[in-house]
């Protein structure tokens, strides 16, 4: 069971975005939130699409907003 997860995972690739348009990838997950908050400091609007790497269809965004209180 464990085997497909590790594998479905393997066929993704992550690109860090600024409004839609992919700057930088493919990467992997720990890769793309490294660089995403290394760069954050920088920008704003940056995000993380998740693609899979047989159909090049997204299948998911990360944002990290900030959270107000």
């Amino acid at each position: 069971m464990m085997r497909a997860v590790e594998m479905e995972q393997s066929m993704l690739h992550y690109y860090i975005c600024y409004k839609g348009r992919r700057l930088w990838g493919p990467m992997t997950k720990e890769e793309a939130i490294a660089e995403l908050f290394e760069l954050n400091r920088a920008f704003t609007g940056l995000s993380i699409q998740i693609v899979d790497a047989r159909t090049n269809k997204i299948k998911g965004e990360i944002n990290p907003k900030r959270r107000k209180k």
